[in-house]
């Protein structure tokens, strides 16, 4: 899936968001609970989050217009400094093979998954609190310099095609994930129907194991 132009994002965004802050939320709970059970670290996989919630939209919620991306990003989140995924270029971030983040980008719209994670990113006694599990579910906007961070809530999206394409090329080819990815299409139910709390999984070797549903749940957006 090509990653979507600035300016194409500018011109054809939706006024509504793809998907609701309950389904939002579920999404999350699935995927953050097929990591956790697997021996993943969720707050380190922002690519899993974007591959696998970009499939389940195409195929629960029939999104067309979705893709993962990758680039640099940073988030105004606190009074103090943002949380960045990149490196400072004079007034600019760029992103890299080790300095960038992923997410997923559809009708106009910036949903990251992983956002409910940020406060791993952030040691609880620079902010002076610990930061809960929110959801980012904003407007995608064209890339700007770091001004934009200046105020909470700020936030911007760089993307970066060539890193995204070596990135989802990467991800393609360990068989591993494509199952996981698949765990969580097979597991996610949209609303109104319910979800399973628990689902059982049967290994290659013919054991089973009972994963649950993630605990976390969103206390708001960022």
């Amino acid at each position: 899936c090509r990653p979507v132009h600035p300016r194409s994002i500018r011109m054809n965004a939706s006024p509504h968001p793809p998907i609701t802050v309950v389904e939002y939320e579920r999404l999350f709970r699935v995927i953050h609970a097929v990591l956790t059970q697997v021996g993943h670290d969720p707050a380190q996989a922002s690519l899993f989050f974007a591959v696998a919630g970009a499939f389940v939209l195409r195929r629960h919620h029939r999104l067309s217009n979705v893709c993962p991306v990758a680039g640099a990003a940073a988030y105004a989140l606190t009074g103090s400094e943002p949380l960045c995924f990149g490196t400072a270029e004079g007034d600019t971030l760029v992103a890299d093979a080790d300095h960038h983040h992923c997410w997923i980008e559809a009708d106009g719209w910036v949903i990251d998954l992983s956002a409910p994670l940020f406060a791993a990113r952030f040691d609880a006694s620079s902010t002076g609190r610990a930061l809960p599990p929110r959801m980012f579910l904003r407007p995608a906007l064209a890339p700007t310099g770091l001004e934009r961070l200046a105020t909470p809530g700020g936030y911007l999206h760089r993307i970066n095609e060539k890193l995204t394409t070596t990135l989802l090329q990467g991800f393609a080819e360990t068989a591993s994930y494509a199952d996981l990815v698949r765990l969580c299409e097979r597991w996610y139910a949209r609303p109104p129907k319910k979800i399973a709390p628990a689902v059982a999984v049967t290994s290659e070797d013919g054991s089973t194991a009972t994963l649950t549903l993630s605990p976390l749940r969103l206390t708001g957006a960022w």
